[in-house]
């Protein structure tokens, strides 16, 4: 417990330290994440004798990132980043099939369907699903917000409502199952009750609809949409982690945070969050746009 209490205090430091710099730090630090995370995933398909195809997957994921990186770098249009992203995605989804067909012509027993379809999820889930992070922290829907200790681009105070609702999701769910649960919630993950994850949602729906008046300044239904968004999402991400894991046998996805597990351990409440939250953003400011 010790060791998870101090991997989650250096943890937090750092990452407050990251997103406060934005720009290149920002963006290298989640291009890191997104590339273990990727080996993390390719390790535990190998531990079961998948292939995962690294020419075309795991490339994939880097350049997908990295186009979310130049657009955030280079000011550029979201709407193109988005495309350039996207395209990258295709592009690499055909190029996978076909690096699947050569290898099925020239490794006998390797199962094309399913190991093509696992090297396309690895490279959306660590590739386009981490690409939104830098999108959410580089949203311009917003004026620079001054929160009296310091002045806050709009998109970092949209990237900390949704780390805090992710993180208030988990410790309510926890804490609260622990000492209420009874109930079993879902087979996936037979350690989470029903109890947990209602208060995790009540919790989460709490802190993000509270820091979305605060600190974003937004209307209450938006308040309870973007805090609906999180609260729902959240425990998605992290069942779907968990039955990836369940799939491959694998008790955690790696070892790189102490106490914590590997990025894949860490980050898969976030990896459904932010792009969820971002949308409901673009959908906010294009609705404010209509109505003005």
């Amino acid at each position: 417990m010790l060791t998870r209490i101090i991997t989650g205090i250096v943890g937090i430091a750092a990452a407050a330290t990251i997103i406060t710099k934005g720009g290149l730090v920002f963006t290298a630090a989640v291009f890191l994440l997104s590339l273990i995370a990727w080996h993390e995933y390719y390790k535990m398909a190998a531990n079961k004798g998948h292939h995962i195809y690294p020419l075309t997957s795991g490339l994939g994921s880097m350049l997908i990132v990295a186009m979310a990186g130049l657009g955030y770098y280079a000011e550029m249009e979201q709407v193109f980043t988005l495309a350039f992203a996207l395209m990258l995605a295709v592009i690499f989804f055909i190029l996978s099939a076909i690096e699947g067909l050569w290898r099925h012509c020239h490794r006998e027993g390797e199962n094309w369907l399913l190991d093509t379809g696992l090297s396309a999820w690895a490279m959306l889930y660590c590739g386009l699903l981490f690409a939104h992070v830098i999108v959410l922290r580089s949203f311009d829907g917003g004026p620079h917000i001054d929160l009296g200790f310091r002045v806050f681009e709009y998109g970092e105070i949209c990237l900390w409502v949704v780390l805090l609702g992710t993180w208030a999701s988990d410790t309510f769910a926890y804490f609260f199952g622990r000492a209420f649960g009874k109930t079993p919630f879902c087979r996936v993950s037979p350690k989470k009750s029903f109890e947990g994850a209602v208060c995790g949602f009540v919790g989460c729906f709490i802190t993000v609809m509270f820091l979305s008046i605060l600190c974003l300044g937004v209307p209450l239904w938006q308040a309870c949409l973007l805090g609906a968004a999180v609260a729902v999402f959240a425990p998605i991400g992290d069942l779907v982690e968990s039955i990836i894991k369940r799939s491959f046998d694998i008790k955690d996805s790696g070892n790189i945070f102490p106490g914590h597990g590997g990025v894949l351990d860490r980050f898969d409440s976030l990896l459904f969050t932010a792009p969820v939250v971002y949308y409901v953003l673009m959908f906010i400011s294009i609705f404010s746009y209509i109505q003005f």
